[in-house]
Protein backbone atom coordinates (compact mmCIF):
# COMPACT_ATOMS: atom_id res chain seq x y z
CA UNK A 1 0.00 0.00 0.00
CA UNK A 2 2.90 2.58 0.66
CA UNK A 3 4.03 1.58 -2.24
CA UNK A 4 1.11 2.88 -4.65
CA UNK A 5 1.21 5.88 -2.51
CA UNK A 6 4.55 7.01 -3.47
CA UNK A 7 3.71 7.10 -7.49
CA UNK A 8 5.39 10.19 -8.90
CA UNK A 9 2.96 12.36 -11.35
CA UNK A 10 3.61 10.64 -14.32
CA UNK A 11 2.29 7.06 -13.21
CA UNK A 12 5.82 5.48 -12.24
CA UNK A 13 6.89 4.34 -8.55
CA UNK A 14 10.78 5.62 -9.05
CA UNK A 15 11.14 7.83 -6.65
CA UNK A 16 14.40 9.69 -5.70
CA UNK A 17 15.67 9.61 -2.40
CA UNK A 18 18.08 12.44 -0.39
CA UNK A 19 21.50 10.21 -1.31
CA UNK A 20 20.62 10.09 -5.15
CA UNK A 21 20.01 13.91 -4.81
CA UNK A 22 23.30 14.55 -3.37
CA UNK A 23 25.13 12.59 -6.24
CA UNK A 24 23.70 14.05 -8.51
CA UNK A 25 24.47 17.58 -7.53
CA UNK A 26 28.10 16.49 -6.89
CA UNK A 27 28.44 14.70 -10.11
CA UNK A 28 26.91 17.84 -12.30
CA UNK A 29 28.86 20.30 -10.13
CA UNK A 30 31.76 18.53 -10.98
CA UNK A 31 31.26 18.13 -14.59
CA UNK A 32 30.43 21.89 -15.17
CA UNK A 33 33.29 22.83 -13.43
CA UNK A 34 35.48 20.50 -15.35
CA UNK A 35 33.59 22.48 -18.61
CA UNK A 36 34.72 25.58 -17.16
CA UNK A 37 38.18 25.07 -16.61
CA UNK A 38 38.52 23.54 -20.24
CA UNK A 39 37.05 26.41 -21.49
CA UNK A 40 39.40 28.89 -19.79
CA UNK A 41 42.31 27.11 -21.34
CA UNK A 42 41.23 27.41 -24.57
CA UNK A 43 40.62 31.43 -24.20
CA UNK A 44 43.80 32.02 -22.13
CA UNK A 45 46.64 29.33 -23.74
CA UNK A 46 49.21 31.59 -25.94
CA UNK A 47 50.50 28.91 -28.20
CA UNK A 48 54.56 29.18 -28.11
CA UNK A 49 57.43 27.14 -30.50
CA UNK A 50 59.28 24.68 -28.45
CA UNK A 51 62.24 26.11 -26.12
CA UNK A 52 64.61 23.69 -26.11
CA UNK A 53 67.09 23.53 -22.97
CA UNK A 54 70.30 20.40 -22.87
CA UNK A 55 71.94 19.89 -19.75
CA UNK A 56 74.86 17.51 -19.67
CA UNK A 57 75.56 15.43 -16.14
CA UNK A 58 78.55 12.57 -15.82
CA UNK A 59 76.92 9.55 -14.97
CA UNK A 60 80.09 6.59 -15.56
CA UNK A 61 79.27 3.17 -15.33
CA UNK A 62 81.48 -0.13 -14.70
CA UNK A 63 80.99 -0.85 -18.10
CA UNK A 64 80.59 2.74 -19.81
CA UNK A 65 83.39 4.97 -17.16
CA UNK A 66 82.72 7.63 -19.93
CA UNK A 67 79.13 7.61 -20.35
CA UNK A 68 77.27 11.30 -19.79
CA UNK A 69 73.43 11.24 -18.62
CA UNK A 70 72.07 14.24 -20.90
CA UNK A 71 68.54 15.66 -20.43
CA UNK A 72 66.26 17.80 -22.61
CA UNK A 73 63.94 19.97 -21.68
CA UNK A 74 61.24 21.57 -23.36
CA UNK A 75 60.10 24.71 -21.80
CA UNK A 76 57.86 26.17 -24.43
CA UNK A 77 54.39 25.54 -25.65
CA UNK A 78 54.76 23.05 -28.75
CA UNK A 79 55.58 19.97 -29.01
CA UNK A 80 59.31 19.45 -31.19
CA UNK A 81 59.45 16.87 -33.28
CA UNK A 82 63.02 15.39 -34.94
CA UNK A 83 65.31 16.67 -32.48
CA UNK A 84 68.73 16.42 -33.38
CA UNK A 85 71.66 17.48 -30.22
CA UNK A 86 75.07 17.58 -30.70
CA UNK A 87 77.40 17.41 -27.71
CA UNK A 88 81.20 18.32 -28.14
CA UNK A 89 84.39 17.67 -26.42
CA UNK A 90 86.98 20.50 -26.69
CA UNK A 91 90.35 21.04 -25.64
CA UNK A 92 91.96 24.13 -26.61
CA UNK A 93 89.28 25.14 -28.89
CA UNK A 94 90.17 21.75 -31.02
CA UNK A 95 87.42 19.03 -31.26
CA UNK A 96 88.14 15.92 -29.80
CA UNK A 97 85.09 14.12 -30.30
CA UNK A 98 81.72 14.81 -31.20
CA UNK A 99 78.39 12.56 -30.67
CA UNK A 100 75.05 13.63 -32.10
CA UNK A 101 71.50 12.09 -30.44
CA UNK A 102 68.50 12.52 -32.45
CA UNK A 103 64.68 12.14 -30.33
CA UNK A 104 62.03 11.59 -32.40
CA UNK A 105 59.88 14.25 -30.27
CA UNK A 106 59.94 16.18 -27.20
CA UNK A 107 56.01 17.16 -25.75
CA UNK A 108 55.59 20.44 -24.31
CA UNK A 109 56.56 21.33 -20.87
CA UNK A 110 58.21 18.03 -20.48
CA UNK A 111 61.98 16.27 -19.84
CA UNK A 112 63.81 13.48 -22.18
CA UNK A 113 66.65 11.29 -20.62
CA UNK A 114 69.57 10.12 -22.70
CA UNK A 115 72.86 8.66 -22.48
CA UNK A 116 75.89 8.98 -24.28
CA UNK A 117 79.11 7.20 -24.33
CA UNK A 118 82.55 9.09 -25.02
CA UNK A 119 85.61 6.76 -26.63
CA UNK A 120 87.75 9.79 -25.23
CA UNK A 121 87.93 10.89 -21.42
CA UNK A 122 85.61 13.68 -20.90
CA UNK A 123 88.08 15.21 -18.11
CA UNK A 124 90.94 15.87 -20.60
CA UNK A 125 88.39 18.34 -22.02
CA UNK A 126 88.37 21.99 -21.48
CA UNK A 127 84.60 22.05 -22.41
CA UNK A 128 81.76 20.14 -23.05
CA UNK A 129 79.34 22.01 -25.70
CA UNK A 130 76.17 20.88 -25.98
CA UNK A 131 73.45 22.69 -28.58
CA UNK A 132 70.38 22.03 -30.28
CA UNK A 133 70.84 21.70 -33.66
CA UNK A 134 67.72 21.07 -35.33
CA UNK A 135 64.09 20.48 -34.31
CA UNK A 136 60.74 20.46 -36.51
CA UNK A 137 57.37 21.59 -35.15
CA UNK A 138 53.86 19.70 -35.95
Amino acid sequence: MDQENKKEPNGSKDIKNWLEWTIFAISLIMVLTLLGYLVHQVYTDKPSSPDLLVQTVADPSEHAPFRHLVTIYNKGGTTAEEILVEIVLEKEGDVIEKAELQLPFSPQESTREVWVNFRENPAMADTLVTRVVSYKKP
